[in-house]
């Protein structure tokens, strides 16, 4: 019988039986298909150097005006800048305590000389608001009982005690237990950490730590969510935002890597900032938008009594008979006061307990002969709406103002609400208008450019997201996964064909939905998708990927953890983050490890549906494969050790007589048996002609596999020598 070419339809499909995909690929792992055939993906390498804390939740690229990269990176612990393969912890700071401050951290420190601990020192901080995890940063102390300051002025991972108290570990030794560290004690708290995974039920773990009795189970059921950060910029600086009514931050990239991002609420001429939100990011208008925010809310208060007002220049200072218990950035209102240039809505700076300041219009040396009154104002009174946009204004002449939110009739900030649904998941930029997805509903926010700014259009009342960075979006369409099916709008929402849905739906853990990571990956037209895999066992973090080729209408999957993913643009290759590191993928043939260890071989494959001969009635054996692989891209020398490489893959043929059969099995003992499957495998180079594969059966599998480093592979048409061979087994 003449040689016959194994040919094989592109893409893998699991939503049918083994023997009823005959024809197609039916498994697969870290692989791909170009031009109908399937390749090993590229390989990745370490692009950072220190690893982060805590899980990546989110890579965010961009350049600055000098051209360069950098990119944001959030954790569920800290908030970095990466520049070149350094990170800069940027997380901001809750709370600071001094000496002046109530608590006080005089002498905080008490340390203790039981063995194994005597580098912990005790911290007593009353009410200090700190979760275990939290990190904490002092200065300015002094060496306490054998610890010394060195060993006590840095950053440490805190465990909490209760709410006054907690533990840190230095790598001092204590001579003598007591109290210290002196009166000179700066603690920087830094935001709460997030949780790494979603925790949901009655049980320990669930909830807030010490809801009730210890060891008691919650009362109702409680879900913690995970931490999610979104980020976008402004020009060379970070914005970005915690989920679950998290505060908005901002970074000033002139002010350096070393300074810490601040609420944007503290930024001069900040007014009316959303005090809580779910999603931030910029409108292609350039409006900020806040999806899921706390409402507009503007009170005020009287002030203390004016005594006077003065001015220099344009500086206005106002003394005031009783401490006025303002902040610097407050904004008052000023009215009675002669001349009426001093009246108006301010911003202020806080000089002293009876004195602050604000910026006139104009400049002016008179005092005012009558000091009037004043209001504080207040915007922060507002409850926060799942369902509510708000957006920051733009100016006509100068563009975006993302630090102002007040709607006034000289700016375009302002709000509305979605209808549909109860809550907004997350929301995502395409052709020109930016998609709001609820959880029952999907729906597209217009620029209107009008006294309105913005309109809502209901694209779908039927649709759902995974989870808020479940979407990717590439030539002006926008896909994403849904909770039982992939979706695609392309100017209408359609429903994507795929032959995985049981593969993926009926083996997730939804859970963890919020983990579920899209991207794309242009240069190969995919788009990928990171979950969590479920089953009896239910991961609680990332372990497999499926990827939709959108050019050849494809779909095939693999195993890898990677918990975010930017695509290849302004960074050369596509990034991605997996335990501590930055990854650069599409980058050499292996599993890169970081900080110059030796890479690791990629475990990739792809297997056949069983084919048969006749319908099945026959049985058939073969003698050999001519094997057609391309080794292009291979490596021949180890890139650390420099030990010589060989570039192979592994070849194997399975037959068996029944579809039912297994590959193989294992008997209460733990030995492995076969069943019904014979399975004949060589290995294939680059000089290998042809493998001699005997086996015997109705029907017939293909693999292709490598484990070995530095090979790259790409199946072409191989060809088999196999023929009838009777109608009995």
């Amino acid at each position: 019988m003449p040689l016959s070419k194994l040919k094989f339809r592109p893409g893998i499909n699991r939503d049918r039986t083994d023997l009823s995909q005959m024809g197609g690929w039916y498994d697969g792992n870290l692989i791909r298909f170009r031009d109908g055939y399937p390749e090993k993906i590229g390989g990745w390498q370490a692009a950072t150097i220190t690893p982060y804390v805590g899980e990546a939740v989110k890579l965010y690229v961009y350049s600055i005006d000098t051209g360069a990269q950098i990119a944001g990176l959030g954790t569920t612990k800290k908030i970095y800048i990466r520049v070149g393969t350094l990170l800069y912890d940027i997380t901001p700071i809750r709370v600071t305590y001094t000496t002046s401050t109530t608590p006080s951290t005089d002498n905080c420190f008490t340390t203790n000389t039981t063995a194994g601990t005597e580098g912990q020192v005790l911290v007593t901080l009353a009410g200090n608001g700190a979760t275990t995890g939290d990190y904490v940063t002092f200065s300015g102390a002094a060496t306490t009982r054998g610890i010394t300051a060195a060993q006590l002025n840095l950053e440490f991972e805190v465990t909490v005690i209760d709410a006054n108290t907690f533990t840190i570990e230095t790598a001092g030794t204590a001579t003598s237990a007591g109290t210290g560290g002196g009166t000179g004690i700066t603690a920087a708290f830094q935001i709460n950490i997030g949780v790494d995974t979603s925790v949901g039920g009655y049980g320990w773990g669930a909830g807030t730590w010490a809801r009730g009795t210890w060891g008691s189970g919650t009362t109702t059921p409680v879900v913690t969510n995970l931490r999610l950060i979104f980020m976008d910029n402004f020009n060379n600086d970070l914005i970005f935002n915690l989920n679950d009514g998290g505060v908005i931050y901002y970074w000033d990239y002139s002010a350096g890597y070393s300074v810490r991002a601040v609420t944007l609420s503290s930024l001069t001429g900040a007014i009316a900032v959303p005090g809580a939100v779910e999603k931030t990011l910029f409108s292609p208008s350039g409006h900020l938008l806040a999806l899921g925010a706390s409402a507009y809310s503007e009170t005020s208060t009287a002030g203390a009594t004016i005594n006077s007002i003065t001015s220099s220049s344009t500086t206005a200072t106002v003394t005031t008979a009783t401490p006025h218990g303002l902040a610097t950035n407050d904004w008052v209102y000023l009215s009675g006061q002669t001349t009426v240039m001093y009246s108006g809505t301010y911003q202020i700076t806080v000089t002293a307990t009876t004195t602050f300041t604000y910026t006139l219009l104009a400049s002016t040396t008179s005092p005012a002969a009558t000091p009037g009154a004043y209001q504080a104002i207040s915007y922060t009174g507002g409850a926060f709406d799942p369902m509510l946009i708000r957006w920051a204004d733009v100016n006509a002449d100068i563009g975006p103002k993302p630090e102002v939110w007040k709607p006034e009739l000289a700016n375009t900030a302002g709000f509305l609400f979605v209808k549909e649904g109860s809550k907004i998941i997350t929301g995502a930029n395409v052709r020109q208008e930016t998609l709001i997805w609820t959880d029952t509903s999907l729906s597209a926010l217009q620029f209107l450019g009008t006294a309105e700014a913005f309109a809502l259009q209901l694209l779908s009342s039927d649709t759902n997201i995974m989870g808020a960075n479940a979407y990717a979006s590439v030539n002006n369409n926008m896909y994403w996964m849904g909770t039982d099916n992939f979706f695609i709008y392309d100017g209408r929402v359609n429903v994507l064909k795929c032959p995985l849905l049981r593969y993926v739906f009926e083996d997730i853990n939804r859970e963890q939905s919020d983990l579920v990571y899209g991207g794309t990956n242009k240069e190969f037209n995919e788009v990928i998708w990171f979950y969590c895999s479920g089953g009896a066992a239910p991961s609680t973090v990332i372990n497999r990927y499926i990827v939709y080729n959108y050019r050849d209408d494809i779909w095939y999957y693999g195993q890898l953890n990677r918990t975010t993913w930017v695509d290849a643009g302004i960074n050369t290759n596509p990034l991605a983050t997996s335990g501590g590191y930055i990854y650069s993928h599409e980058d050499g043939p292996n599993d890169g490890q970081p900080l110059g260890a030796s890479p690791v071989a990629m475990d990739s494959y792809i297997q056949s549906a069983f084919m048969d001969i006749d319908e099945g009635e026959h049985y058939m054996v073969t003698k050999r494969v001519i094997p057609d692989v391309d080794f292009t891209a291979s490596e021949t020398s180890n890139p650390v050790t420099g030990a010589t490489l060989v570039p192979a893959v592994d070849m194997a043929v399975a037959v068996t007589k029944f579809p039912g059969a297994a590959t193989q099995t294992t008997d209460v003992g733990g030995t492995t048996l076969t069943r019904n499957v014979t399975t004949a495998t060589g290995t294939i180079d680059q000089y290998t002609n042809q493998v001699f594969i005997r086996a015997r059966g109705r029907q017939m599998n293909f693999k292709i596999s490598s484990d070995t480093l530095g090979t790259q592979w790409q199946l072409g048409d191989a060809r088999v020598d196999a023929k009838p061979d009777g109608l009995r087994g």
